[in-house]
């Protein structure tokens, strides 16, 4: 039998409303094409014809006899990339057949609707234009082209062309790699200039080499004589540099932890512990949680089910023994002989603090107050056990160095700012103690330790007063007892609110100098010998670099007043001169006037406490005053100046920047609470609040947890946290547009564009010279908008105070008192006060530090309140766990256990916990999409079905096209360019290719596509880390953006560079390839999404301004390129579209046109919110990005802080009696939109107001 299919066989199908009548090659008739469907798949006449049908094919290629493609052109051929490839024989039998409908010759493999089966009556105009035709070879019947000669256009104008679209770009997905490693690269015989900046002169004994760049352009340049002996990122992997997976995701139900070593079974190998199984239940209990869940229970399940677990084991386990002896401190060795676990543990210490009465008093002098008993563990033991731990000793950078970036465009290494062991501080303390004589007999190698600071006060209960100060858990004193204390001295009367103050100030600063003992004091000065885990022994130098935590606790760490005339802890500007941000004499003076611990400090410090102390003199006594009042010091003796002073320590320099309280929690925050009071204001019924809640409802999440969705009503700001707030900020700008009238939303709108480009920049975690430029100029752009805000929109509405802000008000009145001996009940709750914009807070002065604080410690990741904000959550765990009495001593306990159990895991298992979890992809992989063909789609019924639908018109060309291009990518990178003689031009969905030869086919796997519902996407980050996105056609996730691409025929004069598009499916199929460059038949799984195209929008389309976010809308589903196909290699990650509200629905009624597309609740407009994540930013940051190096050849990008063209000349509005009178209370830290009763009525230049200081 030779491989011809009879004419026979025919069939008969609707496409415009006629009847379906299928035959089969077997001769069987079928009316449903369900059922033919069905038949053809299990047909063994039909595929033994197809096999022949192959075999013809093989050898028409393997005698590569093909047409001359001159002939071709006089025959008006088109070439149709999907069909079966048959025989000539086959053809010239089937000739006058193919004759009737010859456009419907297109065919897939296995098909129900191949070529030469396939006769249709109907109409066939509808499909005639998608471009479907089929192919005529010398040996085909003249009548089977004569369909071509039809239509009198070119083949160049029928082909479908693209609507103002440019083609996507490729780009190569590079996977990131740590920095480069420590070999110097080649330099020549005389060491260059450094090409950076330094704070300090380079030592002349001390010289400096380059490391070869990576990939990413990234090297190192080391001030040393010689390589560092430590480098913790030779063993740094892909999976260390990838984000996507977190520990929270880690399955506990998975086997449990699995433990390998050698020394297993060694008698003390799980000392105290008895065996391996006791250990394994007690790890579990103590290291598993307080709470436990369904994975805590299947985990538990994992460890008594293992064949090693033995119950008679822990039937004699002497449990309270075992937990005393993991609990215990160095306190206890007297009870417990063989305590010999790592640690010192925790010590117990008694504060006493010296309580100043005055000499009015009835009982006046210095008296002794014993205060409680201070819990902590030495700061040198806490380093001496980290060093000793290999799991942590791997993570330590003995030598720091500079990360210079050598980017393609540009002519020298840019510095890139990113970690501590990166930052300028750290190489200037590592160059001192270098250059420092060495000490006697000692010739070991000087390490710096850099310590950094957190710490913050807690409740550990809503039900009683039990707190914690967390610095190495330090506990704080009960108010009550003390203020009874003073009160008895004090003859009756209560103590007043600045005595408390300092009382407070002394207790705390008398916890830190006996955290700062003698030996940690010695450290510094001449370093401690360490034996580390490689077996060397190094001298380490500790050196402490930043302290975080709030404003007040600040203010207790400066010894400076709270809220005082000069509020910085890091500079002396005036406080009514804070608000002054970005202007050049604010910049000047944050260097001029910062603060010194210089003798001049000290000395006024010890003359106040004289008169304090020594003649009875108040805390406030106008003797006290004159000398710490002009610079808002205290009469405290500060511990780190006391301690530390004689090392040259700067105790201010440490005192970093807080972007979560400053920011977040500050500056943001105040400016949306007073957003809502001008919508509140700016028309009766809370019309625009409502509309406000109603937006953010709307607005779609993004992420695993990067936008979560909105509460119902955001604006009453119901238990928000700061990540909150963040995404209020992020998502603003489609939420206030066009809420206020003109030119006030203009305002408002930019001002939030600047706000959000500020945070972003902030809170990037790799920074370089030239953002950290970006982030100058848009701190001056803040400062200039928030005073132009201040002056023009909010004198243009009279705010007053939120339901809330006056409900609790009141609530604190009957609480405390009215203090005007009114009675509070008379104070009516629709009574609200006027409420004004403040910018006289610490908090807006903060933000101008921020550069300068990345430039020397690194990026504010490092250093942020956030990770001791989250501490909180271990010590309130650890306090459930107690009986609430002695709750301080049982918390030590607590974590000295889990520490040592973690230590024992750890020398069993080296390598940590093995958990065997089934990752859904590999980071290596660009996209991961299931294996799974559950869900697959016939792709002529799925065509069929969805005939009307104008997202499936052009369905099977644009999908010829695409497998085209496709294809050609595949055989280049396995053969080359060489030997594929396919076009080499790269197409886009609705172009046909410039392709016409005959002998090209690829056939589709049972005619058949499979949906999948979810691909997850792996890219590159801007700060070369992996992470990932999850694509979902079904919800708000499934928006992607692509690279754009040139367009030579662009007249605009500015060219997006991304496009972007909604995925309407993601499906798969499998096809086998026949022509040139093939290798065998073996089928090739090809993965692709099917999206609708977005289209940009101009500035003047829709509105007429100019907006900080892209605005994009659908085209018209009638345009040949309103859908497409995308090769998920060309997505470079999911994008945020958040709808513009102001311009409502595209159909008010609800009703849509394309089921596929589901465009009933389309919008007639949309944003890209770029500010929605760190890395999304950098990619509008054109050649900014590290780890984005599709920018680094062209690299341009514009100043975007530029603010409104009508705002007014800088002024400076300033009350400097309101400044001055505010200035000295001991407040509590208010937030910036705090009220202030006193409009400033007068206004001064900076020229015309002298410091009683030097400038």
């Amino acid at each position: 039998m030779d491989g011809s299919l009879p004419a026979s066989e025919s069939s008969s199908m609707n496409l415009a409303g006629h009847s379906i009548f299928c035959q089969c090659t077997c001769g069987r008739s079928f009316a449903q094409l369900n059922a033919y469907a069905n038949h053809q798949r299990t047909c063994k006449k039909r595929k033994k014809h197809l096999s022949n049908a192959l075999a013809k094919a093989k050898e028409l290629w393997t005698t590569r006899k093909r047409p001359c493609r001159e002939d071709k052109r006089n025959e008006l051929s088109v070439f149709t990339p999907l069909t079966i490839a048959h025989n000539a024989e086959t053809r010239t039998s089937r000739a006058g057949e193919s004759a009737v409908h010859p456009w419907l010759d297109y065919g897939f493999a296995g098909s129900e609707f191949t070529s030469d089966q396939a006769t249709v009556s109907g109409e066939c105009n509808s499909v005639s234009r998608s471009g479907l035709e089929t192919e005529c070879n010398d040996g085909c019947d003249p009548l089977e082209s004569s369909h071509a000669v039809e239509d009198p256009q070119s083949l160049a104008e029928r082909r479908p062309r693209r609507i103002n679209r440019r083609l996507p770009a490729r780009f190569r997905d590079i996977l990131p790699q740590p920095p480069p490693m420590t070999e110097p690269a080649p330099s020549p015989a005389a060491d260059p200039p450094p090409a950076i900046e330094t704070s300090a002169l380079l030592s002349r004994v001390l010289r400096f080499f380059h490391t070869l760049p990576n990939v990413f352009g990234l090297s190192r340049r080391y001030y040393s004589n010689r390589l560092p002996t430590h480098d913790p990122e030779e063993l740094t992997t892909l999976d260390n540099l990838t984000l996507t997976h977190s520990e929270s995701d880690q399955d506990f139900s998975m086997p449990a932890r699995v433990i390998h070593s050698d020394n297993i079974n060694a008698p003390d190998a799980f000392h105290p512990y008895p065996n391996k199984s006791s250990f394994l239940l007690g790890d579990w209990f103590w290291n598993g949680g307080i709470q436990k869940s369904q994975k805590s229970f299947k985990e538990l399940l994992r460890i008594i089910g293992d064949t090693e677990f033995r119950p008679e084991d822990i039937r004699s386990t002497r449990w309270n023994m075992i937990n005393n002896r993991l609990g215990s401190s160095a306190d206890d060795a007297e009870a417990h002989d063989d305590v010999s676990f790592e640690g010192a543990g925790w010590k117990k210490t008694a504060i006493k603090i010296k309580i100043p009465i005055h000499k009015r008093a009835e009982n006046p002098g210095v008296h002794d107050y014993l205060t409680t008993n201070l819990h902590h563990r030495p700061l040198v033991s806490v380093i001496q056990e980290k060093l000793a731990n290999e799991k942590h000793d791997e993570l330590f950078h003995y030598q720091p160095y500079e990360l210079l970036w050598n980017r393609g465009a540009s002519d020298r290494p840019i510095r890139v700012h990113g970690e501590l062991y990166n930052s300028e501080a750290f190489i200037q303390a590592h160059r001192e103690v270098q250059e420092s004589p060495a000490e006697p007999g000692c010739d070991l190698e000087r390490v710096v330790v850099a310590l950094m600071f957190w710490s913050d006060s807690t409740h550990l209960t809503s039900f009683d007063g039990a707190s914690l100060l967390a610095v190495y858990v330090v506990m704080s004193p009960t108010l009550t007892i003390f203020k009874d204390f003073a009160t008895r001295h004090f003859g009756g009367k209560g103590p007043s609110a600045d005595f408390i103050a300092h009382c407070h100030r002394e207790l705390y600063h008398a916890q830190w100098k006996i955290l700062l003992d003698d030996e940690f004091v010695e450290a510094c000065k001449h370093g401690i010998v360490i034996s580390c885990c490689d077996g060397i022994e190094r001298r380490f130098y500790p050196r402490i670099f930043t302290y975080s935590a709030d404003y007040p606790e600040k203010a207790l760490i400066a010894t400076i007043r709270n809220l005082g005339g000069c509020p910085c802890p890091r500079c002396l500007v005036p406080k009514f001169r804070i608000q002054n941000l970005g202007m050049s004499l604010d910049i000047k003076q944050r260097q001029t006037l910062a603060r010194i611990d210089d003798n001049a400090r000290q000395s006024k410090v010890a003359i106040s406490r004289s008169h304090i102390y020594d003649l009875g003199y108040g805390i406030r006594s106008t003797a006290v005053e004159n000398l710490l009042k002009e610079h808002s010091l205290v009469p405290t003796t500060n511990a780190f100046s006391e301690k530390l002073g004689c090392l040259g320590f700067n105790l201010f320099i440490m005192l970093v920047v807080d972007l979560m309280h400053e920011f977040e929690l500050g500056v943001w925050k105040a400016l949306f609470v007073h957003l809502i009071r001008i919508l509140s204001s700016a028309c009766t019924g809370d019309e625009l609040v409502h509309e406000l809640d109603r937006r953010y409802r709307l607005t779609p999440s993004f992420g695993r947890d990067t936008i979560r969705t909105f509460a119902s009503n955001a604006s009453e700001m119901k238990k928000m946290a700061a990540r909150d707030f963040e995404d209020l900020l992020q998502c603003a700008i489609p939420v206030f547009d066009a809420l206020l009238p003109e030119p006030h939303n203009t305002y408002v709108l930019t001002l939030l564009g600047t706000c959000a480009r500020w945070h972003a920049l902030a809170k990037l975690r790799m920074h370089t010279d030239e953002t950290l430029d970006l982030l100058d100029t848009n701190t001056v752009a803040l400062g200039k908008q928030l005073r132009h805000f201040q002056k023009h929109t909010c004198m243009a509405f009279k705010t007053q105070e939120l339901k809330r802000e006056a409900e609790r008000r009141q609530r604190q009145q009957l609480r405390h008192g009215t203090g005007n001996g009114e009675a509070t009940t008379s104070t009516h709750q629709s009574s609200r006060r006027t409420k004004t914009f403040n910018l006289q807070t610490y908090k807006l002065h903060a933000l101008g530090d921020y550069s300068t604080s990345i430039r020397n410690f690194g990026t504010t990741d490092s250093y942020s309140t956030e990770p001791g904000e989250l501490e909180h959550r271990t010590s309130k765990a650890r306090y459930h766990r107690t009986d609430r009495k002695e709750f301080v001593k049982q918390i030590t306990s607590i974590e000295r256990r889990e520490a040592r159990i973690h230590r024992i895991r750890d020398k069993q298992s080296p390598h940590g916990m093995i958990i065997d979890e089934e990752v859904a992809t590999s980071p290596e992989a660009r996209f991961h999409v299931g294996k799974s063909q559950n869900y697959p789609e016939n792709i002529p019924l799925f065509v069929q079905r969805h005939l009307r639908d104008p997202a499936v018109k052009d369905f099977l060309p644009k999908f010829q096209q695409f497998l085209l291009a496709k294809i050609k990518d595949i055989l280049t990178k396995e053969n080359g360019p060489s030997h594929t003689n396919i076009s080499t031009a790269i197409t886009v969905p609705g172009v046909s290719p410039p392709c016409s030869d005959s002998e090209v086919r690829v056939f589709i796997k049972a005619d058949r596509m499979y949906r999948h519902n979810l691909m997850r996407l792996n890219y590159t980050t801007y700060d070369v880390r992996r992470a990932q996105d999850i694509i979902n056609p079904s919800t708000s996730h499934c928006n992607v953006m692509l690279l754009g691409q040139a367009n030579g025929d662009s007249t605009d004069g500015e060219q997006h560079p991304y496009l972007y598009a909604r995925v309407l499916g993601i499906y798969h199929v499998n096809v086998t390839y026949i022509g040139p460059g093939m290798i065998n038949y073996s089928s090739q799984r090809i993965d692709f999404l099917w999206v609708r195209w977005y289209q940009h929008v101009d500035v003047d389309e829709g509105s007429s301004r100019r907006t900080p976010l892209d605005r994009v809308c659908f085209p018209p589903m009638a345009e040949p390129d309103a859908f497409g196909f995308v090769d998920p290699n060309d997505v470079l990650r999911c994008c945020h579209v958040i709808p513009q509200f102001a311009q409502g629905l595209r159909r008010s009624d609800g009703s849509g046109v394309s089921n596929c597309a589901q465009d009933k609740l389309d919008w007639r407009f949309y944003y890209i919110n770029c500010f929605v994540d760190r890395d999304m930013f950098m990619r509008y940051q054109w050649g900014l990005g590290v780890g984005h190096t599709y920018t680094h050849a062209s690299h341009k990008y514009s100043d975007t802080t530029a603010g409104f063209e009508d705002l007014e000349g800088e002024e400076v509005d300033f009350d400097q009696d309101q400044g001055m009178h505010h200035s000295d209370g001991e407040a509590s830290d208010s937030d910036l939109g705090s009220d202030s009763d006193e409009d400033c009525d007068e206004e001064y230049s900076d020229n015309e107001f002298t410091l009683d200081y030097e400038n």
